[in-house]
């Protein structure tokens, strides 16, 4: 007799090896319906032809199974070799469009393949700022709606469903024509709070550093009935937004412990400035929780420089991470993988992993579950 078939595998393209591997690792404790392959180093090959075009293969076969891709956004400039022996992580560059350029040819492969299903797995998902066209000088621009562009093109070349953890906006899931898991991150902070913050729940004071991030802030605000203060951030021209002012009861910063809610950090500026208003308006120390650290340009340096702790998420590879003290790096699989788990065993996501304490709850009965 032939090896057992499995219905579920797990691939991953190098920026994402290490988490895949955590993923299949808590997946290997429980029950998944149909099976789950073991996990596979070599299950992808991903290089560039002479002239840059991508050649790659997906090496494992897929026929008739439920693939779980899960894809960075980092390309590599080294190569892997024929053997499939990945190249240095140093070789790891951040490019958003080349990466979906791999993504598709990806999901095109997976799909000649004879692939069940695929779901792409994208902690960050680049583009999704591009939701609208915008307006410069009062009048509506013709700009592309990439956010959209780029769902459509998912679904063209064999995407069936996508999970992507806290997006832009939560309205892009109506961006899709496929399923689309937008994951909260809220579960992730939350333990980090009560592990290490929960002595000095006194002092906190959430803020939101502009008006956009205030749902995001009264979440945190509401769970452990702390003040949350909203920072008026002004476009004085484009590309540029200054902190005007703080709404909420500032007597209450004095000394306070101003924890800084956003889904990414891109070059820092925002985060910046809301700090420097908060320390105007007597706030002690300053911690800034985001999902994505985009981090481009010297963004790392402005916020050392400024004193600012960053607590974030491995949903991107943060390039020589130990030179900054002030950055604290949250695992992310074990809530990916309890989606992986809910979706191929038919179980909600919403209600194991959007209630803080349901999902604590699911998390201490997922330690005492024995695979059958």
């Amino acid at each position: 007799m032939g090896d057992e078939f499995k219905k579920v595998i797990i691939l991953a393209d190098y920026g994402s090896i290490s988490l895949a591997q955590e993923i299949h690792n808590e997946l290997s404790k429980r029950d998944i319906h149909g099976g789950i392959e073991p996990f596979s180093l070599k299950g992808i090959y991903i290089n560039r032809f002479a002239n840059r075009e991508i050649d790659l293969d997906i090496a494992s076969n897929v026929r008739g199974k439920d693939v779980f891709l899960l894809k960075s956004f980092n390309v590599c400039t080294g190569a892997w070799d024929k053997s499939m022996a990945a190249p240095d992580k140093a070789n790891l560059v951040f490019s958003p469009t080349e990466a979906y350029s791999e993504l598709f040819l990806l999901n095109d492969a997976l799909k000649r393949g004879e692939a069940s299903s695929v779901t792409n797995i994208l902690p960050f998902m680049p583009y999704q700022r591009q939701d609208r066209r915008p307006k410069r000088d009062g009048k509506k621009t013709r700009s592309a709606i990439s956010a959209k562009v780029f769902a459509n093109i998912l679904k063209e070349t064999g995407a069936n469903r996508v999970i992507n953890l806290d997006p832009h906006f939560k309205q892009i899931e109506g961006f899709y024509d496929i399923a689309f898991e937008g994951l909260d991150s809220f579960v992730i902070f939350a333990e980090y709070i009560e592990a290490n913050l929960k002595e000095r729940m006194k002092e906190i004071v959430f803020v939101a550093p502009d008006h956009g991030s205030a749902e995001r802030g009264g979440d945190y605000a509401s769970y452990f009935k702390r003040p949350l203060m909203i920072i008026d951030k002004r476009r004085v021209r484009s590309g540029v937004s200054e902190a005007k002012g703080i709404i909420g009861d500032t007597t209450l910063l004095k000394g306070a412990l101003c924890i800084l809610t956003d889904d990414l950090i891109d070059g820092g500026g925002t985060i910046v400035e809301s700090a420097k208003i908060l320390k105007e308006n007597g706030a002690g120390e300053i911690i800034a929780f985001c999902t994505h650290p985009v981090l481009s340009g010297t963004a790392k340096e402005k916020l050392l420089q400024n004193k600012i702790k960053l607590v974030t998420t491995e949903s991107i590879l943060i390039p020589e991470k130990d030179k900054y003290p002030n950055i604290t790096v949250l695992g992310i699989s074990y809530l990916i993988a309890q989606a992986i788990w809910c979706i191929c065993n038919g179980k909600s996501v919403s209600q194991h992993l959007f209630d803080y304490d349901r999902y604590k709850e699911y998390r201490n009965q997922a330690t005492q579950i024995i695979k059958s």
